[in-house]
């Protein structure tokens, strides 16, 4: 437990060292509130809600998923080229103990994420929801997040090309899953190929949050059909990893 402890704590201190995290994973979602916010009005409605409440919904789930699916797919890469990751099992933390300390890690910046993103639409745009639904909202995108978390483990076996496939899975995610867009002004098409991304599952409870409606089952299901993908593809590709002979 106390290697477990120190582990996540290293991972939290290099975090908050990391220039990258905060400019583009902090950053980004900010930037792009604020700006797409001033261009459209934070008083235009779009499914019974107001924009500014809405997309402060989409940039906290496109905060949180360039967090899970590029921040940590690599560093994990980084992790395994420097032998970061063997040099770990010659001590007393375990490889679960490993994968338990990031997950911890993803699910702290998580809400830091959700946090800062909602704090600025409150107090810049003057966002206003009841308390239940500020809970809601919240539990609802730190819970979510766990299958962008096992998808950024597996991106973090990709190696040197860790950073560029996160970065396109990251942004092509956010785009074709309605986070830049609202899914009700995209093509038919398009939204069609919207409902089965992981993104706009993930965002999708949210905004009916907003609207006052429950959680549908099917974004959960969906989600959970995603996670253990994402999962079991990662298991398969860390064996394939193991036996191959090291050059």
């Amino acid at each position: 437990m106390r290697a477990l402890w120190s582990q996540w704590k290293a991972d939290l201190l290099r975090t908050a060292r990391d220039r990258r995290f905060f400019v583009l994973t902090l950053g980004m979602p900010i930037a792009f509130y604020l700006i797409f916010i001033s261009e459209a009005g934070q008083d235009l409605k779009i499914s019974g809600t107001f924009w500014s409440a809405y997309f402060m919904v989409s940039m906290a789930t496109f905060g949180v998923v360039g967090s899970s699916v590029n921040t940590l797919g690599v560093r994990l890469a980084t992790e395994r080229k420097s032998g970061w990751v063997r040099w770990l099992r010659t001590t007393p933390l375990s490889s679960t103990g490993y994968a338990v300390a990031k997950i911890l890690t993803q699910l702290t910046l998580s809400l830091l994420i959700v946090a800062v993103v909602f704090a600025v639409a409150h107090f810049d745009q003057g966002v206003t929801l009841s308390i239940r639904k500020w809970v809601e909202i919240f539990g609802w995108l730190w819970i979510g997040s766990v299958p962008f978390s096992a998808l950024g483990v597996l991106i973090g076996l990709a190696g040197n090309a860790a950073q560029i496939l996160g970065t396109l899975v990251y942004l092509t995610l956010s785009f074709l899953g309605g986070l830049w867009t609202p899914v009700q002004m995209m093509p038919k098409t398009m939204q069609e190929i919207a409902r089965w991304m992981p993104t706009y599952r993930f965002a999708n409870p949210a905004w009916d949050i907003l609207e006052g409606k429950s959680v549908p089952l099917a974004d959960v299901a969906i989600l959970l059909a995603y996670t253990v993908l994402f999962i079991v593809a990662a298991a398969l590709g860390q064996k394939w990893i193991d036996a191959r002979p090291e050059m």
